[in-house]
């Protein structure tokens, strides 16, 4: 074997591990990622089919109907669509083209299995890059819906999850831009080099993208990071605006938010409210996650101090870190977000 061989031996073993473990392993989201193991699972079966091409001479190998081109990506679109907490009313509407890709490459399958010399008149009639640039098409598409939705999950995170670091979907992103640009440039890239160096490349980039989301899907497997699509619930706009009040009162009395260590769980506990109805209700009447909700009114607090003569003397550090705020670059960053200058020419300018 040469030394393409081992590695697509190694990638396919890798594949098959990962496989295993996305759809056995009981993480609290399971559900979820057994899409990601049926993507694999397909993964799995081109990789196998690449050693049948090799040590397999008959033509009807080229017409095998265990492709998954038109298959693969929809596992991933599910797996994204779910995360988002968006609903799919027919999912299997997206399984109708594997369903036709299936049968139809079945039945050249079986003709070219039964008269070989077929396996020429569709050559000559351009059928693999046919099939090729149909199955371009479609994960090009899909691609596309997978990155928007990734889009929406991460402007969403905010308003559900404090810390929201490593809970994007970005690594599937990325996966799905190489898909793009992979599949953009496949097509007509054969047509500039050697048939030997294009075979080269391509797989090149296949192993590197499959490795890519192999350890990318690793890491995942226990990041919670889905937006159930309960947290839609509806409350009315007076509801919404009652909790904000509720919130406000809390806040004006107990200064919470001097406390720098203050969470949404934490305020969540202390107020006695729900951290979903505390999140959605800053985020749709105050136009503000909880962060930025706390921190307006640390500035306020902030200026306020700062117009009093006993502080004069202190720095604008110091008051900074009285308000809450334990960073010197968060408060900078935040004050000129929120106010529209600098704290150093506020300050100036309120001396003045």
């Amino acid at each position: 074997m040469k030394i393409i061989d081992y590695l697509f031996l190694i990638s396919g073993l890798q594949t098959l591990v990962i496989t295993v473990v996305l759809l056995f392993y009981r993480s609290k989201k399971v559900y979820i990622n057994r899409y990601l193991g049926l993507f694999f699972v397909t993964l799995c079966v081109e990789m196998a089919m690449y050693f049948v091409f090799k040590y397999v001479e008959h033509p009807a190998v080229y017409y095998h109907p265990f492709r998954f081109n038109l298959l693969s990506m929809s596992f991933l679109f599910f797996y994204a669509v779910e995360t988002a907490g968006i609903y799919i009313k027919r999912k299997i509407y997206y399984y109708v083209p594997a369903i036709f890709e299936f049968l139809f490459l079945l039945v050249f399958f079986l003709l070219v299995l039964q008269n070989p010399e077929i396996h020429t008149t569709l050559k000559e009639m351009y059928f693999g890059r046919i099939m090729n640039i149909v199955a371009s098409i479609y994960i090009i598409t899909m691609s596309v819906m997978i990155i928007k939705v990734n889009s929406r999950h991460k402007k969403q995170l905010p308003y559900f999850y404090e810390i929201t670091k490593y809970k994007s979907l970005n690594w599937l992103t990325v996966f799905c831009v190489i898909c793009i640009l992979f599949n953009l440039a496949g097509n007509s890239l054969n047509l500039f080099i050697s048939e030997k160096y294009y075979t080269y490349i391509i797989n090149a980039i296949l192993l590197l993208s499959l490795y890519y989301i192999t350890i990318a899907s690793l890491v995942q497997i226990n990041i919670i990071n889905i937006i159930s699509p309960k947290t839609e619930e509806k409350e009315t706009k007076a509801e919404l605006e009652n909790i904000v009040r509720i919130i406000e009162e809390y806040m004006i009395e107990t200064k919470a938010y001097l406390n720098p260590s203050i969470t949404l769980k934490t305020f969540a506990k202390e107020v006695r409210l729900p951290e979903r109805l505390i999140s959605k209700a800053i985020n749709k009447i105050e136009h503000k996650n909880f962060n930025n909700y706390i921190n307006y009114y640390r500035i306020e607090e902030f200026k306020q101090l700062l117009s009093m003569d006993r502080h004069k003397k202190f720095s604008i550090s110091a008051i900074a870190n009285e308000v809450g705020f334990n960073s010197r670059a968060s408060f900078y960053k935040n004050f000129k977000d929120i106010v529209g200058v600098s704290p150093s020419s506020y300050a100036k300018n309120s001396d003045d």
